[in-house]
């Protein structure tokens, strides 16, 4: 089902967009279509060389050739291209055919194959290429891609632990030279840790406090001159005998301005100045010029030079991760068949904005290790809660919050502590859940509601738009007073599109699938 525009005015443009997917599908069909044709004429006029199997591969070597040929691009891309239009056309036929009907691009289309070539078990296929036609419709390819990770890792959850396995043992850095005196310095590492290094600097360099030292390499900006400097400076500057001067000859030069030449008492402090290093702003308060970007990069430079080697190291930065209960409490390797497993259980956990699943192993590892620091914040499954809810704390299960669950009495309150409603008797998951029900009479989200809204969004709910929630504004839907601070008239907005909500032109109609939903 295709999503509602914003604007209907834009239609003629998804439109055109439909038609250049049927043409890219169909020139995909028609490379398939000559390589395959090409090989039954050899069949029939060399069947000597068509008998092996190398011979075979070498006459698809040169109906490759001939492809790359007539469509002017290498032939690796052909040869990838072509093994694509088979794959799709075998394994995965529903999507293949949204994408000959212009409802799915064929980028989205590479994207499933490359998801469904990780499944192992044709079942497993079957079921991706049923879910992946209707939900390649309605979402755009990055949004696609998480969607298609999460169930990779959630359908086959041993494989996707083998895969984790190989992939950490290929850790490395590398370096790729650039032009103009640039470099990019690449670190393959782990997702976990990898969002942690980014989160940290991000938050390091954002503070406004926080001095963060410029690159050895890069020319720090000159500071303005000291007033106690200019003080040095003689009013009416130095006649060519180096003599002071009472300012310019009234005369044919009148109006004219003596350049301020520095005194004779004033020029050893001026020679000081010029061998003394620059004191170059360090901080966003001390009037640090720098950009976001520059500060995280220098900041990085700052770390890899002069930092440590010790070993347990933790992850003091904030990293959002969702995870069931089951899984949490349960030892995945004392699984032994499915009547031991409940629900849930051994299923990989998924990073809070749904884009990175992780295994449950590892996140165990990491929670039950002393040295790092973990924060609970419990979110409501999907479904709705029963009326009497257990007393057990459940962990963070993705899923789309629901705006109230059944049991749980909305109660409007103060910010400053929020009391327990009258007649009720206090609950663990009741208390847990408060922040999502209660109605704050201050226009500011509690830190413990933007914390729970991060986690139900996952990204801003804009279309399309992937910025994590942790790094977006927790807007009023129904802007405050009229509308109420509690999370059913909350969600994440990334500042840009926070701006064209309040200028009028972002909207979400009733019928656009949940942007986050696992």
């Amino acid at each position: 089902m295709q999503v509602a525009l914003t604007d209907p005015n834009a239609e003629p443009l998804r439109e055109s967009q439909r038609l250049l997917n049927r043409v890219q599908a169909e020139q995909l069909r028609l490379l398939v279509g000559y390589v395959e044709s090409f090989l039954r004429d050899l069949e029939v006029t060399e069947p000597e060389l068509m008998r092996s199997a190398r011979g075979r591969a070498t006459a698809e070597s040169a109906a490759i050739m001939n492809a790359a040929e007539a469509l002017g691009v290498s032939e690796g891309q052909v040869y990838t291209q072509h093994r694509q239009g088979c794959f799709a056309r075998q394994h995965l036929p529903r999507v293949w055919g949204a994408v000959r009907a212009g409802d799915v691009p064929v980028r989205s289309l590479v994207r499933v194959i490359s998801a469904a070539e990780r499944l192992v078990s044709p079942v497993h296929r079957e079921r991706l290429d049923v879910q992946a036609a209707a939900y390649a419709v309605a979402h755009r390819p990055a949004r696609l891609t998480a969607w298609l990770n999460r169930f990779v890792a959630r359908t086959e959850p041993d494989q996707h632990v083998h895969r984790c396995h190989r992939s950490h043992a290929e850790r490395r850095v590398w370096l790729e030279h650039l032009e103009d005196g640039v470099s990019i310095l690449h670190a393959m590492l782990p997702t976990l840790t990898a969002e942690a290094i980014k989160n940290r600097l991000v938050e390091v360099a954002r503070s406004p406090t926080r001095d963060v030292p410029y690159d050895p390499c890069v020319e720090k900006p000159v500071p303005a001159e000291p007033a106690a400097l200019r003080a040095e400076v003689h009013p009416g500057g130095f006649d060519w005998l180096g003599l002071p001067s009472e300012g310019p000859d009234d005369g044919s030069d009148a109006g004219w301005e003596a350049p301020q030449l520095v005194s004779a008492d004033g020029l050893e402090k001026v020679a000081a100045a010029a061998t003394a290093e620059p004191a170059a702003p360090l901080s966003r308060e001390a009037g640090d010029p720098r950009t976001q970007a520059q500060r995280e990069a220098d900041l990085l430079s700052s770390w890899l030079l002069n930092g440590g080697t010790d070993s347990g190291t933790a992850i003091n930065a904030h990293v959002g991760i969702l995870i069931e209960p089951e899984t949490l409490l349960m030892d995945s390797a004392r699984i032994t068949d499915a009547t031991d497993a409940t629900e849930g259980a051994g299923r990989p956990a998924l990073s809070r904005n749904r884009r990175h699943a992780y295994p449950a192993a590892m996140i165990r590892r990491i929670i039950l290790s002393p040295e790092h620091q973990i924060t609970w914040t419990p979110v409501p499954r999907s479904t709705s809660l029963p009326a009497s809810p257990p007393t057990s704390l459940p962990a963070s299960p993705p899923g789309a919050m629901p705006a109230t669950p059944p049991g749980v009495p909305r109660t409007r309150v103060k910010p400053s502590g929020p009391p327990d409603p009258p007649g009720v008797a206090p609950d663990p998951l009741l208390r847990a859940l408060e922040p999502l029900v209660r109605v704050y009479e201050s226009r500011f989200v509690p830190q413990l509601l933007r914390r729970a809204i991060e986690f139900r969004d996952g990204t801003c709910q804009a279309p399309g738009c992937m910025v994590a929630a942790e790094h977006c504004d927790i807007d009023h839907q129904i802007p405050w007073p009229q509308g109420e601070t509690t999370a059913s008239n909350l969600w994440a907005l990334c500042r840009k599109h926070h701006r064209l909500k309040t200028a009028g032109f972002l909207d979400l109609p009733a019928d656009r699938p949940p942007s986050a939903s696992p």
